[in-house]
C-alpha cells in the first residue's frame, strides 16, 4: 500500500489508530497526544540498600509485577532494557514492548527512565528511608495516548493504579522474604 493508506500511529512510536494531523516528513507523521499519570505508594519492612539492590536487578521485576513478562538488556547499549507487558483485561489479551532508557540515578533515592522505542512513557521509583528501618518506596508512571483517547486512558487510570498499587505490594512480600533469607544466610 501507498505510506498515505497505511494505519496511523496511535503516538509518535507507530502504534495503529489515531487521527492523522499532520503531513509526512521523513516517514513520520505528527499526532496529538496527552499523558496519563498513575501512582502508588507503599511502605516495606526491608532496608533501602536492599530495595535498592532489588530494584536495580531488572530481571526481577516480573515477580512482583507478573504483568511485566520479561526485562533484558539491549545488547551493546548499556543503560536500555526491552520490556515485554502481557496482560489479560477484560476478556482481552494485551501486549505492549518498549526499549526504556535509563536516566543517571540519584543513589538510593530515585530511578527513572524514558521510552525510546514502542510504547510511549515514563516514570520514576522513588525510595525513603523511614527512621524505623522500612522504606517507603513510590511509583510513577506516565504513559502517552492520542488526545482522542485520553478520557479513555483516564478512564483507565484507577485500574492501573490498583495494578501498580497490588504491584508495590508484592514487592513489600518479595522484599521481605530476601531480608529473611539474608538472615537466615548469616544465621548459618
Amino acid at each position: 500500500r501507498p505510506p498515505s493508506s497505511r494505519p496511523l500511529p496511535l503516538s509518535s512510536r507507530g502504534l495503529s489508530g489515531a487521527k492523522y494531523l499532520g503531513g509526512v516528513s521523513n516517514g513520520a507523521r505528527t499526532v496529538m497526544a496527552g499523558w496519563v499519570d498513575n501512582t502508588a505508594e507503599v511502605t516495606v519492612t526491608a532496608p533501602l540498600p536492599v530495595v535498592w539492590e532489588l530494584w536495580q536487578d531488572k530481571a526481577r521485576i516480573p515477580n512482583w509485577m507478573p504483568w511485566i513478562h520479561s526485562v533484558e538488556p539491549v545488547p551493546g547499549v548499556p543503560g536500555d532494557t526491552k520490556w515485554l507487558l502481557k496482560t489479560n483485561q477484560f476478556g482481552q489479551d494485551f501486549e505492549f514492548s518498549w526499549i526504556a532508557r535509563d536516566l543517571p540515578p540519584v543513589k538510593k533515592e530515585k530511578i527513572h527512565w524514558f521510552s525510546t522505542d514502542g510504547l510511549n512513557n515514563k516514570g520514576a521509583v522513588t525510595f525513603d528511608q523511614r527512621p524505623d528501618g522500612r522504606t517507603v518506596v513510590r511509583m510513577n508512571i506516565s504513559y502517552e495516548v492520542p488526545d482522542i483517547l485520553v478520557p479513555f486512558g483516564a478512564a483507565l487510570s484507577p485500574l492501573v493504579a490498583s495494578i501498580l498499587q497490588a504491584d508495590l505490594e508484592r514487592f513489600g512480600t518479595f522484599s521481605s522474604k530476601v531480608v529473611a533469607a539474608m538472615g537466615a544466610g548469616k544465621r548459618r
